[in-house]
């Protein structure tokens, strides 16, 4: 076994994403594995960076369609120009709700601060 290749079991210990999960996303394409002769699905080290990759974007509330989208790319393996748009409204999107929780950061930070002053 190639020392550059992990097990199923360590790659779910490493990211803490369940065995099964890890199975359908094998099963939907975002991550790949490699199969040896003992039918182990076999990964690279950086498989682990996909996989933490896609428990970002989920946290993000990216919805599942646009993660394959991102994690697997047209055949030429480039993104396509649509998904290119989506991408920079998605951004968009972030960036304004970033912007209002900044500002509602800031005036609860302002209430703490004047509670602690009386």
């Amino acid at each position: 076994m190639s020392q550059d290749l992990i097990r199923i079991g360590e790659l779910s210990r490493v990211t803490r994403v369940p065995i099964a999960t890890l199975r359908y996303y094998e099963s939907e394409g975002l991550i790949k594995c490699v199969r040896i002769r003992s039918k182990y699905r076999m990964f690279t080290k950086e498989t682990c960076d996909n996989v933490l990759g896609i428990l970002h974007l989920k946290s993000l509330k990216i919805p599942h369609g646009e993660i394959q989208r991102i994690f697997r790319p047209d055949v030429s393996g480039q993104a396509t120009r649509e998904h290119y748009l989506e991408l920079q409204q998605r951004l968009a999107h972030i960036l304004e709700h970033k912007s209002i929780w900044e500002e509602e950061e800031r005036k609860v930070r302002l209430l703490l601060e004047d509670s602690l002053a009386e």
